[in-house]
């Protein structure tokens, strides 16, 4: 598979030549196989309409034998011609023939009296007497009124049929009087020749499939005796035929019709069938081999010059340019790349000039950050000084104003939530020098959330808007600050929330709706809590940030909700 992998002329041809096979074979042998199907059942329907023929007219030779056999058992002179003593022939032989007219032009009939022929259709002498042990009439004698069928014991070694002897007892006494039809094979022969076609054949046996009459090609009397050989072996009578067997029960008489029929289609036309697919099998390989050969020319041209293009621009080479006259995807394709490579062009010029400024700019911050450390190390001084001269208000304020410059310029975007308490220490212990302590403030927060990792500097700010416009005009305001793991739904992360809560005038309606439905035009003037909102956001996502509430009892709750983790993001 790796050598028709490497090449896409290969395989478009194994495509092709898969699909074209299975089209061809498939669809060749299911041909095949409905051609066949097709022939055999027409043919099946055939086979019934001249076996149906052939056994009509068996059935009809039947029917009037049983009708004359009927008419001799109501003809009170006939039922007297088999008692003794003298009778008047000339009137028995009339009625006898009256009462055969309908099988006197393919039959004989006989009236026996024990052994004895008293009476005949035939020309010339009456037959000679039959021995007792004659089988048709111990049998129509057993038979106590039922008609019999036999075949004439005369002939009774001959394999390809003998004469057929219908029988009937009339009278039951001593000496029975059995009327005898006698239908000779030839006739048979004739009868049936004329209602199948000349690659048939037809058999008429007994039930023990001894033969009365075998016509057409069954007529060597081979087939007759593969029947034979297979039910007496158990098997299904048909095994081992090539041919069609269509062997019926002639009503209740306990006669056997077999119709042999040729097999719809010998082995030599399926053989030239599957000799055909084949032919056009290899036929369908020449053509794939062309076919796949010009659609690869004419797919992989512009494949080829799609591919050559992208390595040049894989090199380096951003002017690579795809030149292609064609009207199809592989023109979109072309003009879509000449897009791609220009907009990637501009997009990376403008990425180095973006990180030439942000170098430039890293040089000023570093510049910049002389003068916060020259402040804070002055701040320093200061306290100490405030110290040394007994003025605590002014080293407390130093010292909290250098522990938030502190930590201001450091170069760490996160801290714990532990220090970020201590900024916000800081804080309040300068603003409630500066507000002569017009407020305190209350931090109440488990050790078991202190090492959350947060932004810096994103709760001074709400703290600072809680003092300066929650406690306007107040003599003395509280504010309350707490935090909480809640743990996560749905398998989200766990959450991080963290409230400041003051007691003062309570946030505007206008301020309100702002902070929660995130309206920057409207927050432009809180400069602190719309950064920490943005920072927020910009870290973890919209999902957080800060939310204002304003309880009944009043005041403002402002709540800061983040993914609770301990360690810095990934950024």
């Amino acid at each position: 598979m790796g050598f028709v992998r490497q090449s896409f002329k290969r395989q478009i041809f194994v495509v092709f030549l898969a699909v074209t096979l299975c089209l061809v074979i498939f669809g060749g042998i299911l041909t095949v196989q409905g051609f066949q199907a097709r022939i055999k059942a027409d043919y099946e329907r055939r086979d019934a309409e001249q076996e149906a023929v052939a056994v009509g007219k068996i059935n009809d030779i039947l029917q009037k034998s049983e009708e004359t056999l009927e008419a001799i058992a109501g003809s009170e002179v006939l039922l007297d011609s088999f008692y003794k003593g003298r009778k008047n022939s000339i009137a028995i032989y009339a009625e006898l023939y009256e009462a055969t007219r309908q099988v006197r032009s393919f039959a004989q009939v006989d009236l026996y009296m024990g052994n004895r022929c008293m009476y005949s259709t035939a020309s010339g002498s009456k037959p000679e007497p039959l021995p007792d042990y004659y089988g048709v009439l111990y049998e129509a004698v057993k038979g106590k009124g039922h008609t019999v069928f036999s075949r004439d014991m005369s002939e009774v070694a001959a394999e390809d049929g003998g004469a057929l002897i219908i029988a009937k007892l009339m009278v039951d006494k001593e000496e029975p009087g059995v009327a005898i039809i006698r239908i000779d094979q030839q006739i048979l022969r004739d009868l049936i020749s004329g209602s199948i076609n000349a690659r048939d054949g037809f058999m008429l046996t007994g039930s023990f499939l001894q033969p009365f009459c075998l016509v057409g090609t069954a007529e060597d009397g081979k087939d007759l005796s593969a029947i034979r050989g297979n039910l007496l072996r158990g098997k299904p009578y048909t095994e081992g035929f090539e041919k069609n067997i269509y062997l019926r029960e002639l009503g209740d008489t306990g006669l056997l019709g077999i119709y042999v029929t040729p097999p719809a289609l010998d082995e030599s036309a399926v053989r030239a069938g599957y000799q055909i697919i084949l032919f056009l099998a290899v036929i369908s390989v020449v053509v794939c081999l062309i076919v796949a050969n010009r659609m690869s020319n004419y797919v992989s041209k512009p494949i080829g010059t799609l591919a050559l293009g992208m390595k040049r621009f894989r090199k380096g080479d951003f002017d690579a340019k795809i030149e292609m006259e064609r009207e199809d995807e592989f023109e979109q394709l072309a003009v879509g790349f000449n897009k791609m490579t220009a907009q990637l062009k501009d997009t990376m010029e403008e990425r180095v000039r973006a990180e030439r400024k942000v170098n430039e700019a890293r040089i000023e911050m570093m510049q910049a950050q002389l003068n916060p450390h020259f402040l804070y190390n002055t701040l320093d001084t200061i306290k100490w000084v405030a110290k040394a001269n007994g003025v605590q208000e002014v080293a407390t304020m130093s010292a909290s104003l250098a522990g938030i410059l502190r930590t201001s310029i450091s170069q760490k975007q996160f801290c714990t939530l532990s220090q970020e308490i201590k900024l916000v220490e800081n804080y309040c212990d300068i603003q409630r020098i500066r507000f002569d302590d017009k407020f305190d403030i209350t931090i109440d927060i488990p050790d078991e959330v202190m090492e959350a990792v947060i932004p810096k500097l994103i709760l001074q700010p709400i703290v600072e808007n809680a003092i300066i416009h929650g406690m306007d005009e107040m003599e003395h305001g509280h504010i309350y600050m707490a935090a909480l793991k809640q743990a996560g739904s749905d398998g989200s992360p766990d959450l991080l929330k963290i409230s400041v809560q003051d007691d003062g005038k309570g946030i505007s309606d206008e301020m309100l709706s702002a902070l929660n439905n995130d309206d920057p035009e409207t927050l432009k003037g809180h400069l602190g809590l719309n950064n920490v909102n943005t920072i927020i956001r910009l870290y973890y996502g919209k999902e957080y940030g800060v939310m204002a509430v304003r309880p009944t009892e009043g005041g403002t709750v402002m709540i800061v909700t983040l993914p609770y983790q301990e360690k810095e993001p990934e950024t």
